[in-house]
């Protein structure tokens, strides 16, 4: 069964140089699914290419790796989400200002019976801290009896 857009998109950071959106909520009867974009220019994207890169090189003295953080609560659960899809994509234009890129997709096993969701997200090494954010849902779409 295909879910059903219930909310976005919604900004939840913009500045000169960062973008970060939830795109959409899409709500299943055994959860929903969040879609959320992060876009970021200059030193930022800089630093999170090297945050994404791959680790395999033997003669990197700094093999650690960071992502966006999002932490979710619905009703009285609260976690860290795990990204589904966590492509990113990365160009430069022909001012030669870098630009990153990543539209990772969060599934959350259940939909809030309070229609509402907290959504924080940050990734403190590209200089995006924290932001809290409270999203008002509604009841879930997807479990209304058809008539």
């Amino acid at each position: 069964m295909e879910g059903i857009v219930v909310h976005g998109p919604v900004e939840l950071v913009t500045s000169r140089d960062l973008s970060l959106r939830l795109a959409e909520v899409v709500a299943h009867p055994t959860g929903m699914l969040l879609r959320i974009e992060l876009t970021v220019r200059g030193r930022s994207a800089d630093l999170a290419r090297h945050e994404t890169r791959p680790l395999d090189d033997p003669d990197d003295p700094s093999a650690r790796w960071s992502y966006l953080a999002v932490n979710v609560q619905v009703d009285d659960m609260e976690g860290v989400a795990d990204p589904r899809h966590p492509h990113s994509t990365s160009k430069s234009d022909a001012a030669d200002a870098s630009e990153y890129h990543s539209a990772p997709h969060y599934w959350i096993s259940d939909y809030p019976e309070s229609g509402t969701i907290t959504l924080t997200a940050g990734w403190k090494e590209i200089g995006l801290l924290p932001r809290t954010r409270t999203i008002t849902l509604g009841p879930n779409p997807s479990m209304r009896p058809t008539r």
